[in-house]
């Protein structure tokens, strides 16, 4: 019957009147009219469900042809990359033939195809560097190119020669790359959107000529043509691309408006389809008639029939958050009523749509070579969060935290070494501990709900701070480093560590920890140096007051060694140029307190022992310099001179490191006391040597 009236329905020549007339015109025409009623309403839910199932499979196979699609696109990028190479070359040999410079001429001349242009987009990833993510944007091609030189807005010198890239909807600016090897000849700078500039015309005055001004709130750029004609052609290309990128503008305005206007037409349309559905319910009119008890139960789970269906066309259309809240909906809903077979299967088919979409999301935060790890942690926010909602904050955390890493990864070996130690160090510990901070900010923000989860973040953390600290270690803390340069470095890296404290993580204790051994090293490497130091200077020491010379000279050194923490050194000066004590000592004191500045930079408690023995043994090599010296024959008469150094060392010198160590160590220096053992035994062998004199 279902089918008789299908066929009736849909004929050709189907006379609505006439059918209804038919049906009124029998003996029980309410009952009539409600029986046709009911198959009316049977006949539009199977439709649905048909349409529902022809959209899927249409968008199936339209998924499947995109991917072929895709595949032949990047097929024909490799083919018209190639091709454009071999034009290149065939116009390179027709350039360099004779006969033919007329033909490379007319070629030259004849306008370029669209085609052609969207072709030659492919051309900047040779040769411009960084520049991929602007020839990733659909649709994009180029319009016009050429050399100009930037100017100084003020001055309206020089400032360099830029090479510029009109696109159809922006104009990026690239340098020149020095020394350049491979086919790459810029290095991409900037880029201006059509929209958001404003090309105006600089007048030919003085030195300014052939320029013109491009204007971006709140910025501006003069850039200088070689000659009138270029610049003519640049201020034309610059117009006419704007008013093209305006009209195509405007064009996708008003198609999105009409396609707007003509789907909610649609979905007007498509819901009445579905209103005969849940048109009778306990809220109708009393007149109606009792529906039975197992129609309406089937009417309230009507969508869990539909289920699976919507389910993958939503997962089919990446429309991750539907499908999640569907996903809940009935998982609550099975949850409230009776478990029987028939809920039972429907629960696992859910399951399995479970599975593909927690596939899909899992395979969204996966590192892979073609995906980009661009644009910070948020981008992985979408997936993440719906991971969540489906029950797998471990996985997502886990997957996250991946995620995390391999960009913290790429981005520090994009850094390059160049420069002083200190200024790579102070970009890689940015980039570094931006990257955590980051990462921290958007792992509270997501995983509010699940603190669990946050003692994974910890543990990540401090394997990255690991991988930091050996990358770290290459660079400052490498061998025959001077402890000036360690110190300076290692205070960047602390500096950078503390400000993790705003996402609530504390992570210098582990970083000091790391580094500890590398700072080591370097205290025994610049201990043997001062040591090695004191030895050749001593060598050469004739033991006579230093003679700076002039005046000048002195109020330097008195200034540097103020700076050291050395205030009183001026009572060491008389006569204006001349210091009390010999010039191996003045050299051995600025040393001595140049290294204890620099290494109480680095203090910390595990590294007393070490800072304290390097001072003692230092103190011992070049007190023992002294006292051969002051016991030698050979410097007799220098004897007394001597011995006032010696005094120096022991009454000036130690007294000022052992307050400076102090003050940052608060420790006895039971070690260092010692020292003042040796003064007396000197003491006692120069009186015995004047005795027997």
């Amino acid at each position: 019957m279902a089918d008789h009236m299908k066929k009736q329905l849909s004929s050709d020549d189907f006379d609505a009147q006439k059918h209804v007339f038919d049906i009124c015109s029998g003996g029980d025409v309410y009952n009539d009219l409600l029986e046709h009623r009911q198959k009316v309403q049977m006949l539009s839910e199977d439709t649905a469900i048909n349409l529902k199932k022809n959209v899927y499979r249409n968008y199936t196979q339209f998924i499947d042809t995109s991917k072929e699609i895709s595949y032949l696109e990047g097929e024909m990028y490799q083919l018209s990359h190639v091709l454009t190479e071999q034009k290149a070359i065939m116009s390179q040999m027709l350039e360099m033939s004779i006969g033919n410079k007329e033909a490379s001429a007319r070629n030259k001349d004849m306008p370029q195809s669209k085609d052609d242009q969207k072709r030659t987009i492919a051309s900047l990833l040779d040769r411009v560097e960084g520049c991929s993510r602007i020839t990733e944007v659909p649709g994009r091609y180029i319009v016009h190119d050429g050399d100009l030189v930037e100017l100084d807005t003020d001055t309206f010198s020089e400032v360099q020669r830029v090479h510029a890239y009109l696109l159809n909807d922006s104009l990026v600016i690239t340098t020149f790359v020095p020394n350049r090897r491979g086919p790459v000849r810029y290095k991409y700078q900037v880029l201006y959107e059509l929209d958001s500039l404003a090309v105006v015309n600089v007048r030919d005055v003085g030195p300014v000529k052939n320029a013109f001004k491009i204007l971006m709130f709140p910025d501006q750029r003069i850039y200088r043509a070689d000659n009138s004609r270029t610049k003519r052609t640049w201020l034309d290309k610059l117009e006419e691309a704007k008013k093209t990128k305006a009209a195509a503008d405007a064009h996708r305005r008003e198609l999105a408006e009409q396609m707007s206007v003509e789907s909610s037409d649609y979905n007007h349309k498509y819901d009445l389809g579905f209103l005969p559905l849940e048109a009778f319910d306990e809220e109708d009119d009393v007149t109606s008639p009792v529906v039975p008890v197992e129609s309406t139960s089937m009417l309230k789970v009507e969508w869990l029939l539909e289920l699976p269906e919507d389910l993958d066309m939503c997962i089919a259309q990446r429309n991750f958050e539907e499908a999640t809240d569907l996903i809940i909906k009935t998982n609550t809903y099975l949850d409230s009523v009776p478990q029987s077979p028939a809920l039972k299967e429907m629960r696992a088919r859910v399951d399995h749509r479970v599975k593909q979409l927690t596939d899909v999301l899992t395979r969204e935060l996966q590192v892979s070579p073609d995906r980009s790890l661009r644009g910070g942690p948020q981008v992985t926010r979408r997936a993440v969060t719906q991971l969540i909602r489906l029950g797998r904050a471990t996985q997502a955390c886990d997957l996250f935290l991946k995620n995390r890493s391999a960009s913290i990864k790429q981005s520090l070996r994009q850094l390059r070494i160049e420069g002083a130690t200190s200024m790579y160090i102070t970009k890689l510990c940015g980039v570094f501990f931006h990257h955590i901070i980051e990462t921290g900010k958007e792992f509270r923000f997501t995983f509010a709900e699940n603190q669990g989860c946050f003692s994974a973040f910890v543990v990540w953390s401090k394997a990255e701070l690991k991988t930091f600290a050996n990358h770290f270690s290459r660079q400052a803390l490498a061998k025959k480093t001077s402890l000036s340069t360690v110190a300076e470095c290692v205070s960047i890296a602390r500096s950078y560590c503390q400000q993790l404290s705003v996402i609530g993580l504390e992570l210098l204790f582990a970083l000091n920890s790391l580094l500890l051994r590398g700072i080591r090293e370097a205290l025994q490497y610049n201990k043997d140096q001062l040591i090695e130091a004191s030895r050749h200077r001593n060598v050469d020491e004739r033991w006579f007051p230093l003679n700076l010379k002039n005046r000048t000279a002195a109020n330097t050194l008195i200034q540097d060694m103020h700076l050291l923490g050395f205030e009183d050194f001026n009572t060491l000066v008389y006569d204006e140029c001349f210091v009390r004590i010999s010039s191996s000592n003045v050299a051995f004191t600025k040393v001595l307190l140049t290294f204890l500045h620099d290494a109480l930079k680095l203090y910390l408690p595990e590294l007393y022992p070490d800072l304290v023995w390097t001072i003692k043994d230092v103190m011992d090599s070049h007190v023992h310099l002294m006292e051969t010296a002051v016991t030698s024959d050979r410097f007799e008469d220098e004897r007394h001179f001597i011995m006032k150094n010696v005094d120096y060392i022991f009454n000036r010198l130690l007294p000022l490191l052992e307050k400076k160590l102090k003050n940052v160590a608060d420790r006895s220096l039971k070690e260092l006391k010692e020292l003042h053992k040796r003064h007396e035994e000197i003491m006692k062998k120069v009186l015995n040597l004047g005795a027997l004199i």
